[in-house]
This record gives structure tokens, C-alpha cells and sequence, in this order.
């Protein structure tokens, strides 16, 4: 990185409004603000604040990319906030492992073996047991290996008020089994009913199957979207979708597991009679 762009981002942090700064915890440690503050503000804003926020890959694969480049590099004393940041991004504990043998063939036995104490500290205080970790990997039933959910099947639930405008059924709800993260449900909204806004740690697919609806990102227009369409928000995007004013509209939302935060309901105000 040039000097001159270096010179640029310090500038850009030092009058970056206190709100603005204010609005996600720092990632920094603690010594790193107090040694080299410039360099903590690279980490949060440009590091874990841009890089890390790109979709090229998914948080999943930097996290996988991350760690085997600290185990590489003997770089262990770093590991420990990338193993928890891997956990949360969904790396299983047996992937951690797995990742750690396969890099001793490549990146050096010593170093390998390096990363094992404090990756056990990590897994430990996650509550990950040795017997957890010395368990074989699970089979697939015939179940497991073709899963299908009847349009029947399983209860159907009244979206709550809080997180929904008007009537709103949730239904046939299904997750991925083995190595298939992704799960959902089919969501059936009655005219004029909607989503509030909200947005998914690792984005949203939806595919519409019956009726006509609206979706929209935050500052975006309002698209209508109807059966056979499919809408893909990204992560971490602020968005709301549901049924025009005169059409129900059923659709099948898709997502990893991860978390939504919901927000603001669409009031009747903001919520169109048309596309924009």
C-alpha cells in the first residue's frame, strides 16, 4: 500500500465523524489502539471494515483462507480471534482440525503442531470436548441424503407483529442436512401484507412461486417481483419484500444459517401502490 493512500485512510479515520466511528465495536486489540492507534484504525475500517466485507468470497472461505495462512506462517499468536471469528462464520471444529493436518503436510510439521494448543484453548472455552472432537464424522441416513418437505407438512405460524405488517403465514420450514447449510421456509403473504425492514448476516434468496409482491433495499426503488422470479439480497443488506396491494404472493425464502436483524416495519406510508 502507497504512502500516499496510507496518508489518504488516516486522514479519512482522523475526521470521520465520533458517530460514524461509533457505530461498530473496534476488532483492534487493545494494545494495538495503544501503540499504533493509525494502524488500529486501518484494522477496523479498512481490513475488517472493507476487505473482510467483500463478497467475492463468502465469510465462511476468508475465515478458512485466514487461518491457513496464520498456521503457514507460524503466525499462532494471532489465531486465537480468527478461530472464534471462524466458529461464528460457521468453520466447524472438525474443519479446524482437518485444516490443521492437511497443512502439515504443506506448510511444515512444526508449524502445524504450533497451532494445536491454542486452537484447544479456543475449542475448550466453546465448550468442544476431545471426545466431541475424536467423534467420527457422522453418516448420512437415506433421509438425510434426499429430504423432502411436503407443502402440507409441519406447522404453519402467523408472522409476528413485530416483525410483519399484516397477515403473513410461515410454513413447511426445512434445513440443510451433512454439509448443506442453507435452510428456509415458504412464506405466504395475504395482500398488502409485508415484511418489516431487517437484513441476514450472510443474505437472502427468495423464490417467488404464486401471486405478485414488492422487494426493496435500502435507498434502492421498489421492485415487483412475481412467480418465477427469484430476488438475491446480499449480506448484511437492509431490505423488505411482501405482497402488492391487490395480490397475495407466496415465496420461498433461502438463507445460511446466521443472524436477521429486524427493523423498522414498512409503515403505510413508505409502502407503495406500484413500482417506483
Amino acid at each position: 500500500m502507497s504512502r500516499l493512500l496510507l496518508a489518504a485512510l488516516g486522514a479519512a479515520l482522523t475526521t470521520m465523524p465520533v458517530s460514524a466511528q461509533e457505530q461498530k465495536p473496534s476488532v483492534a486489540p487493545e494494545d494495538m489502539h495503544w501503540v499504533a492507534p493509525a494502524l488500529a484504525g486501518y484494522t477496523d475500517e479498512v481490513l475488517f471494515g472493507d476487505v473482510w466485507e467483500r463478497t467475492e468470497l463468502t465469510p465462511r472461505d476468508r475465515s478458512l483462507a485466514t487461518l491457513s495462512a496464520l498456521i503457514a506462517a507460524g503466525n499462532t499468536a494471532q489465531m486465537t480471534g480468527h478461530l472464534g471469528r471462524a466458529l461464528d462464520n460457521g468453520v466447524t471444529p472438525a474443519e479446524i482440525s482437518g485444516l490443521i493436518t492437511h497443512l502439515a503436510f504443506y506448510s511444515g510439521w512444526p508449524k502445524a503442531v504450533s497451532a494445536l494448543g491454542v486452537t484447544r484453548q479456543v475449542l475448550e472455552a466453546r465448550g468442544i470436548t476431545a471426545a466431541d472432537m475424536q467423534a467420527a464424522p457422522a453418516q448420512l441416513t437415506q433421509a438425510d441424503r434426499l429430504l423432502i418437505v411436503r407443502a402440507a407438512a409441519g406447522p404453519s405460524t402467523r408472522g409476528s407483529e413485530s416483525n410483519f405488517t399484516g397477515a403473513v403465514q410461515v410454513s413447511g420450514r426445512f434445513s440443510g442436512t451433512g454439509r448443506t447449510r442453507s435452510g428456509g421456509a415458504t412464506v405466504t403473504f395475504e395482500a398488502g401484507a409485508r415484511t418489516a425492514w431487517h437484513r441476514h448476516e450472510h443474505g437472502q434468496t427468495l423464490v417467488v412461486t404464486t401471486g405478485c409482491g414488492f422487494i426493496q433495499r435500502e435507498g434502492g426503488r421498489v421492485d415487483e417481483i412475481c412467480a418465477g422470479d427469484v430476488a438475491v439480497t446480499a449480506p448484511g443488506e437492509a431490505h423488505w419484500h411482501g405482497a402488492t396491494a391487490t395480490s397475495a404472493m407466496a415465496h420461498v425464502a433461502l438463507s445460511e444459517p446466521g443472524k436477521i436483524e429486524w427493523l423498522n416495519l414498512v409503515t403505510d406510508a413508505e409502502y407503495p401502490r406500484g413500482p417506483r
